[in-house]
């Protein structure tokens, strides 16, 4: 949507909801605010601050704060005015103004306030350990995990808090950048669990992991597996049904309204919880919160990361210091990654909003680090089409384990869709550099080409984010998944050549190099949440394609989603 029809459907929606809940004759200045709300909630913001006055903030369209409030006041059939521990009711008025604070849509005020809920009560509440468990066996079992990852070389100083924050919290965290061993760390302390459960001969305890997308969650579920390698799980239990993405856990769909499904696990793991939103955030505390027996959650994620593609920004709002929430939050800070130290030091100094820093980073000859100034520069071009045909030309050998080595050795991500160094940019001028015409007569891909699955398609067992490449098999054309799926690609029916993708849909990916195309000066998509998940998707090298005054941009602007969550909880 561009910016012109954009504000006349922010005008349109204000106008319809005014004529239903506003007076006779709503002034200008209703109109005013209430457009001022649709164009905050278009733009994934949970609520507007009214306090706030600043050229980026929405909030700033609304002047005069104190005539803003009067107006609303006068509107009773309208607006609400509710104090920090006022609960919000299904049904009222469409606005709620919070602490004479924060406006915002009763729908997400209400959001808001059960997530704030659900975090106040784990707060606040210390549960017992499970039966037939003690305290002492907790914490032997925790020495004897320690002990033994010491002795293979790991480190794990956190693993006793992510343990007794895991089963005495509903709700806890566990955040960290790049490198600081998140998940890995989650997966032991599951295998912990297990241990404590067999030592002490106790009832068996259940679990699920998910996450917001399905390829995230597969990742979850590879690293897990990893970690119990020929041992498995025998006392905790796991649960193979449930675990994919929120939505498959949860039994929800997007687009249709229904209860979810009651979860009667003991724990439920949610990694790269920085995507999910705050309507599947509350789904999903809702229906923990309602377990017959404690369900604890337990969210993973970078807090600096890209927040959803949705309204709010839940996991960092909770785990800000403002929130006050230390005491259900492990916080991971010691990368242990030794590999990429170059790409592990720019992503630190984009995350502390240092562009000089950043500068001075890009400029004295990092050997992972790679600037240029222009998308089609040719050196960089030659690299990103020499990749592409290695990776045609081992599917046309059939070499699956080099199709599959390749297809992770290096990505495009660009900031864009659509104009110069965009997703589409890259698409086309990779294929015509190769030279060659559709893999069959009808078909929009090539042999050898990856492509991108762009909807959930469960009977095929692909999801939303999942990346393959087409080879030939037998005379039948095949997407080759990097977990060994292969799937006819004339069944696949939401497909997109993936010679780059957007940042965004990078999420929960990793490649050994990484191109990192940024937008020009001046555009809204520079910030530092999207560089910084952009840079933080390689393991080994980035290329950073963009002016030094772009990435100085994407470094000092800072993704703000406005929301009353943090307030709440603080």
């Amino acid at each position: 949507m561009i910016a012109g029809d954009a504000a006349a459907a922010d005008r349109e929606l204000a106008e319809v909801v005014l004529r239903r809940f506003g007076p006779t004759d709503s002034s200008p200045l209703l109109v005013h605010i209430v457009t001022a709300l649709a164009r905050a909630v278009r733009e994934d913001h949970a609520a507007m601050d009214l306090a706030r006055r600043d050229d980026d903030h929405v909030g700033s369209a609304l002047e005069d704060p104190d005539a803003v409030l009067d107006a609303l006041r006068a509107t009773p059939t309208l607006c609400q005015f509710l104090r920090r521990d006022d609960p919000v009711e299904a049904t009222g008025p469409p606005l709620v103004v919070l602490d004479d604070r924060f406006l915002s849509l009763r729908r997400w005020a209400l959001a808001e306030w059960r997530v704030a809920r659900s975090i106040d009560e784990a707060r606040a509440t210390v549960l017992e350990v499970p039966d037939g468990l003690t305290r002492a066996d907790v914490e032997a079992a925790i020495t004897a995990s320690t002990t033994e990852l010491a002795r293979a070389g790991y480190v794990a100083d956190e693993l006793g808090a992510v343990v007794w924050r895991l089963l005495t919290r509903r709700v806890s965290f566990v955040t960290g950048g790049p490198g600081t061993g998140k998940t890995w760390l989650v997966t032991q302390a599951l295998r912990t669990l297990e241990r404590a459960l067999a030592m002490a001969s106790a009832p068996s305890m259940s679990f699920a992991v998910a996450a917001p997308t399905a390829k995230a969650a597969r990742r979850l579920g590879q690293t897990l597996d990893a970690a119990v390698a020929g041992v498995g799980f025998t006392v905790l239990e796991r649960d193979h049904d449930r675990e994919g993405s929120l939505h498959h856990l949860l039994g929800i769909h997007p687009t249709a309204v229904a209860p979810p499904r009651p979860l009667w696990h003991d724990v439920v793991v949610v990694d790269e919880a920085s995507m999910a939103d705050l309507a599947m955030l509350d789904v999903l505390l809702g229906a923990a919160a309602g377990a017959a027996s404690p369900c604890r959650v337990v969210l993973v994620g970078d807090p600096h990361q890209l927040a959803s593609v949705n309204v709010g920004a839940v996991l960092a709002d909770a785990v800000a210091d403002e929130a006050q929430t230390d005491v259900l939050v492990t916080r991971l800070a010691t990368v242990h990654r030794t590999d990429n130290r170059d790409i592990l030091d720019f992503a630190a100094l984009v995350n502390a909003g240092d562009s000089e820093g950043v500068r001075r980073l890009m400029t004295d000859g990092r050997t992972d680090l790679h600037h240029y100034g222009r998308f089609d520069d040719t050196e960089l071009v030659a690299l990103v089409v020499e990749h592409a045909r290695a990776l045609r030309d081992a599917a046309r050998r059939g070499d699956r384990p080099a199709l599959v080595g390749l297809a992770s050795a290096l990505t495009v991500l660009a900031a864009n869709r659509e104009g110069p160094g965009s997703v589409a940019w890259w698409n086309d001028h990779v294929r015509d550099a190769l030279r060659e015409g559709r893999a069959s007569a009808g078909s929009q891909f090539t042999v050898g080409e990856p492509v991108l699955i762009t909807r959930n398609q469960r009977s095929l067992g692909l999801h939303n984010g999942d990346v393959g490449v087409i080879m030939e098999v037998d005379g039948e054309l095949v997407v080759v998944f990097d977990d060994g799926r292969e799937r006819p690609l004339a069944a696949i029916a939401h497909a997109q050549p993936a010679w780059a993708m957007t940042i965004h849909k990078s999420q929960g990916s990793e490649y050994d190099h990484v191109v990192v195309v940024l937008a020009r000066v001046g555009s809204p998509l520079l910030t530092r949440e999207l560089l910084y998940t952009g840079v933080t998707r390689a393991k080994q090298s980035v290329s950073l394609v963009g002016d030094l005054a772009a990435i100085a941009a994407a470094t000092d602007r800072q993704v703000d989603r406005v929301s009353g969550l943090t307030e709440r909880l603080g």
